[in-house]
């Protein structure tokens, strides 16, 4: 081979990335800016709220990514992928697309709304079309200045980094996440479970019959309660939790989930519903606390309701919990769903600025 072939797949192998290394990928953090060529930022305010790069104080030479959530998240973030206003970018040329891996679906990230469109022309939408979802911060004031934000509309905070879509890999093969973080220490509202999510796994494509479908795994932090939450379509279960505010220990018993409510966008009571859903657990499965504290989350993730699907979630090398049963949805005719991984903040607003430390992020195909 001469050097020139040489040269030209070396370069093709470098382009290939990590998603084709064994499936094997991850970031520490440790550059000075954000690796693009694995993540897209669409949905993170890199203008008036960017991703920091710090020095971890108590551990020299570790650097973490501090993701900020703040009055400039108002409104959410829509993503933005059509030219010329692309905010992910094409880092990884079109040939390089991983072998036998399913080229990745993007989706609307505005969710769907009842009633008049927020983001096609958001002056002329009235207060009374926003839902509030129970937030007790969500004034008129503020649902004024969501719709001037020209972004999603409503009256909710997002800054959240999303894998680019050459990552994404079928829903029904199993993958392991593993994430270090830390939350704020201090917390502002601890009584109005406010939602607050952190890291999320959804599901695409899935049938056009699920009108705004809530991840199927969630990683949340309402009332400052780390606790996790997965979806049989529109029941969603929490399987497991950290202590409450209170310093009570959440119930968690084995069997078919238990503490599961009604996400159809038409049950704005959140009702009790029951999920094709059962749980095992370890000895000690009280998730630690995130609050001013690193915490190492690790998900094992298979979803489907036609073939064997499990979630397992392990937190500080301890097994938590096995979620067994029919994860997620039905995908859309004719179509292979893949899972969408993001992490950082997405939530209801709070009048509060709120950190995300993030110090390691890997993901890995499992057996």
């Amino acid at each position: 081979m001469s050097f020139g072939w040489r040269a030209i797949l070396c370069l093709y192998m470098v382009a290939l990335g990590p998603a084709s290394a064994e499936d094997k990928w991850s970031d520490d953090f440790s550059a000075s800016e954000l690796n693009r060529g694995l993540w897209c930022p669409c949905q993170i305010n890199m203008k008036r709220a960017p991703i920091e790069f710090l020095h971890d104080p108590d551990n020299p030479g570790n650097q973490f990514a501090r993701i900020t959530v703040d009055g400039n998240s108002l409104g959410g973030n829509v993503c933005r992928k059509a030219a010329p206003d692309d905010e992910c970018g094409t880092p990884i040329s079109a040939f390089s697309q991983p072998p036998e891996q399913p080229r990745a679906v993007e989706e609307r990230d505005t969710p769907k709304l009842h009633g008049p469109s927020l983001i096609d022309d958001p002056k002329i939408v009235p207060v009374a079309a926003i839902d509030s979802n129970g937030d007790p911060y969500c004034d008129s004031a503020i649902i004024q200045k969501a719709i001037a934000a020209g972004e999603e509309g409503r009256c909710i905070q997002r800054q959240e980094l999303r894998f680019q879509s050459q990552y994404a890999h079928a829903a029904d093969e199993p993958f392991t996440y593993k994430l270090r973080f830390r939350m704020p220490a201090i917390i502002q509202d601890t009584k109005n479970s406010v939602r607050w999510v952190t890291a999320q796994w959804k599901e695409e494509p899935i049938s056009p019959a699920y009108n705004d479908p809530s991840p199927v795994l969630a990683q949340r932090f309402d009332d400052g309660v780390l606790h996790v939450t997965v979806q049989d379509e529109d029941c969603r279960c929490r399987v497991a939790s950290a202590s409450m505010p209170d310093g009570s220990i959440w119930p968690a018993k084995p069997g078919i989930a238990r503490d599961c409510i009604s996400t159809r966008p038409g049950d704005p009571d959140n009702t009790a519903c029951t999920a094709d859903l059962t749980v095992e657990y370890g000895a000690n499965p009280v998730l630690p606390s995130a609050r001013g504290a690193w915490v190492d989350m690790e998900y094992r993730v298979q979803m489907s309701r036609s073939k064997p699907a499990a979630i397992e979630i392990y937190a500080d090398g301890r097994f938590i919990a096995r979620v067994s049963g029919k994860i997620g949805y039905e995908p859309a005719p004719g179509k292979i769903s893949l899972t969408k991984f993001k992490i950082g903040h997405y939530r209801d607003y709070l009048p509060s600025v709120d950190a995300m430390d993030i110090d390691r992020v890997e993901v890995e195909r499992s057996e």
